[in-house]
């Protein structure tokens, strides 16, 4: 069955654009096929992956994404991954939208596709939209620099989770953690992680992405960072953290 890994904070600057991109690169490089699905209007996940401009022109309408208008079409960057690429528009009535609309959009995906693993990028808002991909998750990840106004955003959006994943209104196994922007030598830092593995387990905590100037390199030439730069700390902790997700 194919596995749905949702990427989620209420809050921009997050990293997690930058996760759902290296992270789809790392899982590529083990053999697995991948499809990236950009629920932000943003459309950032273009960004990470388009350093061919030849590949735009490729864009496909498979049938599994017929009924979704949210999406202009599916860009195969390789041939173990595939973008299913949002609008950058916001003329979308969400209002109508339901938990389930996005567990459709999933399964039919997978099943279609043949793809091993789903990652979804997000919207920093709670709306309808983050919602119903919150709802089809398999499992959920939330990126947060370790600092204490950053914590703040974890807690409530994790609060959330669990209150739904009790009333079962989610289908999410579990719910990760992961430090990005990490600088050991910060003492803020170091404190955080500290108080993060206390309150919500050690367990719950994913390895930390390390600040890492490779990252913001690799995004501004639209490349995956283990693509720009394999041997960079970026591309050794993305590779790290997808051991850790799906060893």
């Amino acid at each position: 069955m194919t596995k749905v890994l949702v990427v989620a904070n209420r809050k921009g600057g997050t990293a997690k654009t930058t996760t759902v991109v290296n992270l789809a690169y790392a899982l590529s490089e083990k053999g697995a096929k991948v499809l990236v699905i950009d629920l932000d209007n943003q459309g950032h996940i273009e960004l990470g992956f388009t350093a061919q401009p030849d590949l735009l022109s490729a864009l496909s309408q498979p049938a599994w994404m017929s009924e979704f208008e949210e999406f202009k079409g599916v860009l195969a960057y390789s041939d173990r991954i595939h973008l299913a690429l949002a609008h950058t528009d916001s003329a979308f009535d969400e209002s109508a939208y339901t938990l389930s609309r996005f567990s459709q959009l999933f399964d039919n995906a997978g099943d279609a596709g043949h793809y091993d693993i789903i990652l979804v990028d997000t919207p920093p808002t709670l709306g309808p939209r983050l919602l119903s991909a919150l709802a089809g998750a398999h499992r959920i990840v939330i990126p947060a620099e370790p600092t204490p106004l950053a914590s703040d955003g974890v807690n409530k959006l994790l609060n959330a989770c669990m209150k739904a994943i009790r009333n079962k209104h989610f289908r999410a196994s579990g719910i990760d953690i992961l430090p990005v922007m990490v600088d050991g030598k910060l003492r803020i830092h170091r404190q955080t992680l500290g108080l993060w593995q206390e309150k919500f387990g050690a367990g719950r905590i994913l390895p930390a992405i390390r600040r890492n100037v490779k990252l913001a390199e690799a995004f501004a030439v639209h490349q995956p960072v283990s693509e720009y730069a394999p041997l960079s700390a970026g591309a050794k902790d993305y590779r790290s953290l997808c051991d850790s997700l799906f060893s």
